[in-house]
């Protein structure tokens, strides 16, 4: 058997009525890309997958300008009025005869290659005819009733998609229910009615099906990377320290290895420590004799770069400085406009706010500085290549 002998069809001919407004809920913008380009990547990605076909409505405007269009990889066809017409269609234009057919709603930009793996091998091992992810309910469900009644909720799962199945049970059951004009919400329901047996992995509550506008705010919340970065250092007699880039003149300078911009080595610790890259000391160290007085720019150069290299990019940040002196109002105009210049990010997204520690410690007896800095880093659009 190959391993990859998986054709993946993805249901999105549909409009999204609930979901609201005039472009359907696929092709909605979530944290840099469309909810379609989320859900098919994974698929994309696959060592599994051999060929996709996305089932599109007839007069579809917008999966030309999906970053995987040109994917030689995916084919197109028209949809039906049923998800069950589209999921037929798309199985009569394989190219060939495949082990297997996975299938997933373009409204599910949640899953991972993990989940399509976990399904492959579950089937492939227990040789069930539909293998489909399920999670347990975990509210009180009642049932819709005069008396509302409240039913066990032990006895009842949510099925999810990613679905896999044996191509030919699933193609000649699929036939069998359209005949007989049977509604079919998922494709286990197609082999469940041709008493087939069926196979379950527990799949993530994550793995959410956008169905109203509200889902997009929780599912940005899965896909945000924050990162906290600290940083303090010592003042001695001096004229002035850099802050963020600026040089800001008073009767401090601040005592470092490179040039002791502390609001930089805090901003560069949270963006490496949201993109799990580690901390400054890892890739400028202070024991290395060519970090000396190193300009902290070039950190954060560092830094843009390889969350280049992870396709991510700075979202926002919120930052703040605790000193007794210098008093920093005076300097946060000028402050923002370079960490902007620094970030290539808008000011409009970049929080600065200055402290004192209330004469206390070693911060409040005009003794040192320090900066607590807060990133949120999310995934860059992105091209797929073919």
């Amino acid at each position: 058997m190959n391993k990859n002998n998986v054709l993946t069809i993805i249901a999105a001919a549909g409009i999204g009525e609930r979901f609201g407004g005039k472009t359907p809920k696929q092709y909605a913008i979530m944290n840099g890309n469309t909810i379609i380009e989320r859900a098919v990547k994974p698929f994309i990605d696959s060592k599994h997958v051999s060929e996709i076909i996305i089932a599109i409505s007839e007069n579809d405007n917008y999966i030309q300008n999906q970053n995987f269009y040109n994917s030689n990889k995916i084919k197109y066809v028209t949809g039906g009025s049923s998800r069950q017409e589209s999921i037929s269609n798309a199985l009569n234009a394989a190219k060939k005869e495949y082990d297997y057919v996975l299938t997933h709603d373009a409204a599910r930009p949640n899953i991972t290659e993990e989940d399509i793996t976990n399904l492959y091998l579950d089937i492939t091992k227990s040789n069930a005819s539909c293998s489909f992810l399920y999670t347990p309910v975990y509210d009180s469900i009642k049932e819709k009733s005069p008396s509302d009644i409240t039913v066990d909720k032990n006895k009842f799962y949510l099925v999810q998609t990613p679905q896999i199945s044996n191509f030919n049970h699933l193609k000649s059951s699929l036939k069998e229910c359209m005949d007989e004009n049977i509604n079919c919400p998922d494709e286990s329901f197609v082999i469940e009615h041709a008493n087939l047996p069926l196979s379950k992995v527990k799949g993530s509550r994550s793995n959410i099906k956008v169905t109203e506008y509200e889902d997009l705010e929780i599912l940005n919340n899965f896909l945000i990377r924050s990162g906290v970065g600290f940083d303090l250092h010592k003042y001695e007699a001096g004229d002035g320290i850099i802050l963020g880039g600026c040089k800001i003149e008073c009767d401090y300078n601040i005592v470092a290895h490179s040039d002791g911009d502390v609001l930089l080595h805090s901003i560069a610790d949270s963006i490496l420590g949201a993109a799990a890259l580690g901390d400054i000391g890892i890739f400028f160290s202070d024991q290395d004799k060519k970090n000396k007085d190193l300009d902290s720019s070039e950190i954060i150069e560092y830094c843009l770069v390889k969350l280049n290299e992870k396709n991510l990019e700075i979202y926002n940040i919120d930052t703040t400085i605790i000193c007794e002196q210098p008093k920093i109002t005076p300097h946060r105009e000028k402050i923002l406009k370079e960490l902007s210049n620094l970030l290539s990010i808008p000011v409009s997204r970049i929080g600065l706010k200055a402290t004192t520690s209330e004469k206390i410690g070693i911060i409040g007896k005009n003794k040192a500085i320090a900066v607590q800095s807060l990133v949120n880093l999310r995934e860059k659009h992105e091209n797929i290549a073919n």
